[in-house]
């Protein structure tokens, strides 16, 4: 399956972006299947949205109502390799 592999972003909107180098940053959105690294392996992930439904116990609140998240509990960072999947 060849992509054009970018490296992910986090925006300043909260979003995730995959990024190239002379492209505008594509943000992802929720429910879009997009390709991350994962121990040095591109693998098929899902982004979605959790929304924070009151306080919460232990940790404190990132920024907003909420946080984006794989569904394949695989970590969002900045510069991981990153790729929109081919259909």
């Amino acid at each position: 399956m060849p992509v054009k592999e970018g490296v992910l972003s986090k925006r300043p909107s909260g979003r995730w972006a995959i990024c190239w180098p002379g492209f505008a940053p594509i943000e992802i959105k929720i429910g879009q299947e997009f390709l991350l690294e994962v121990d040095g392996v591109l693998r098929l992930t899902r982004m979605e949205f959790w929304h924070h439904s009151g306080p919460l116990k232990g940790r404190e609140y990132k920024s907003g109502p909420g946080e984006y998240y794989s569904i394949d509990g695989y970590e969002l960072r900045d510069g991981l390799r990153a790729a929109f999947r081919r259909q």
